[in-house]
């Protein structure tokens, strides 16, 4: 039996630690001590502090693994990276993991590899962040560069709310900068991917839906986004120079890009599978087990075979985050509609009791809806049906 150790143990780990038991390894849920529902899935836990690389690494050599994963988040993505290049396991390596985990060496890996990026600035203080509004074209986007989720950034239409914005960011960085850079208009998109001895297994590009906020956060994706198709080659091009920036070998991948002016600029990529149900959206359109791919990955077998399914026999898929529609304390929650069949999944993440307000970022979600079905066309009608039969009932909370 093969030991995996997966580095969390939160709601969004529980689905790859499920995977790996399915697959019959012996799972170590990771994690600092806390109420996290993965050490009560997992066959063992094991205690520390997934952002310190050196500990878990300890903690790995002495369980004997033979696999290290996550999945969803950022935060035990350098540890990851350290272990499998110390113990020549496969997965993210760690100089890739270092770059993508700071978005100034990303941004100047990109630009050395020229990899299409909007242009920036890396900023210590004032004078830089002159300098930013002499050099860069408004409006911009303020980024910490340590971050995920949206903490930390503010998109910045002027000289004024940039110098705002600034001191917020750099309380929400644990780095002595940040970066600014140009906000590129267009299409926004992700792409999942999976890199395989240095090549890509597949690649999917998913269309986003954005939350209007500053910044805007993700609220769902679609798949297929059939007005990317006639940009896949220079998709995957700018996909290869990354994997050549980062030196990936084998390891999942998420990308942030955008389609401008007829052309395709990463905004971000990093060396994990993306959250906001995209590993199930993944795995419904090839009609796979996404989790047990990551797995699989992280134990060196090959994964390009299972993504061999005709493209016109993909499935589309919709997957949405719910929020509540007033502030306030739950009272009840009516999902309306019954799971099944092209009702992939209706959840909640809230209970009676709970405080709710609409959203002004992920981590304020209510639950999630995903949707199957033979059309795009079908999939939204469900997805509007689903929608108008979910009650959450609300009291003021003063």
């Amino acid at each position: 039996m093969q030991n995996i150790m997966i580095l969390g143990a939160s709601y969004s780990l529980v689905p790859l630690i499920r995977a790996a038991k399915r697959l019959g390894c012996h799972t170590i849920a990771t994690s600092i001590p806390g109420d996290y529902p993965g050490f009560s899935v997992a066959d063992e836990s094991c205690f520390c502090d997934i952002t310190k690389p050196e500990e878990v690494l300890a903690a790995a050599r002495s369980y004997g693994i033979d696999g290290v994963a996550t999945c969803c988040m950022d935060v035990g993505l350098r540890s990851q990276g350290y272990v499998a290049s110390a113990l020549g396991l496969p997965g993210p390596n760690w100089e890739g993991v270092q770059i993508c985990t700071d978005k100034s060496r990303m941004k100047q890996a990109f630009q050395k590899e020229r990899v299409n990026t909007a242009a920036y600035i890396k900023v210590y203080g004032r004078d830089d962040l002159e300098r930013a509004c002499e050099t860069l074209r408004f409006p911009v986007m303020l980024k910490a560069v340590d971050q995920m989720g949206g903490r930390g950034i503010s998109r910045c239409d002027t000289k004024e709310a940039l110098y705002a914005a600034y001191p917020a960011t750099m309380a929400a960085t644990g780095k002595e900068y940040c970066i600014v850079e140009e906000f590129l208009t267009g299409t926004v998109f992700g792409v999942e991917a999976m890199v395989e001895q240095g090549a890509p297994a597949y690649f999917l590009p998913v269309g986003d839906e954005l939350h209007r906020k500053n910044p805007f956060f993700l609220m769902g994706h679609w798949t297929p986004c059939v007005e990317l198709l006639p940009y896949e080659a220079k998709i995957r091009e700018q996909i290869e120079r990354v994997i050549r920036t980062y030196g990936v070998v084998n390891s999942p991948m998420n990308f942030d890009m955008i389609l401008s002016d007829g052309e395709i600029y990463v905004i971000e990529a990093t060396m994990r599978a993306g959250a906001t149900c995209l590993p199930e959206l993944v795995g419904l359109h090839f009609g796979v087990d996404y989790y047990e791919m990551l797995i699989r990955l992280c134990l060196g077998e090959r994964v390009s075979p299972y993504f061999g399914c005709p493209r016109d026999e993909r499935v589309p898929v919709i997957v949405k985050q719910l929020e509540a529609a007033t502030a306030g304390i739950v009272e009840e929650v009516v999902p309306g509609t019954e799971v099944g069949g092209d009702l992939v999944d209706l959840s909640f993440n809230i209970q009676k009791g709970d405080a709710v307000r609409p959203m002004e970022s992920g981590r304020d979600r209510i639950g999630q809806v995903i949707v199957k079905g033979d059309t795009m066309e079908s999939c939204e009608a469900l997805l509007a049906s689903v929608l108008e039969r979910i009650q959450v009932k609300v009291k003021d909370g003063d």
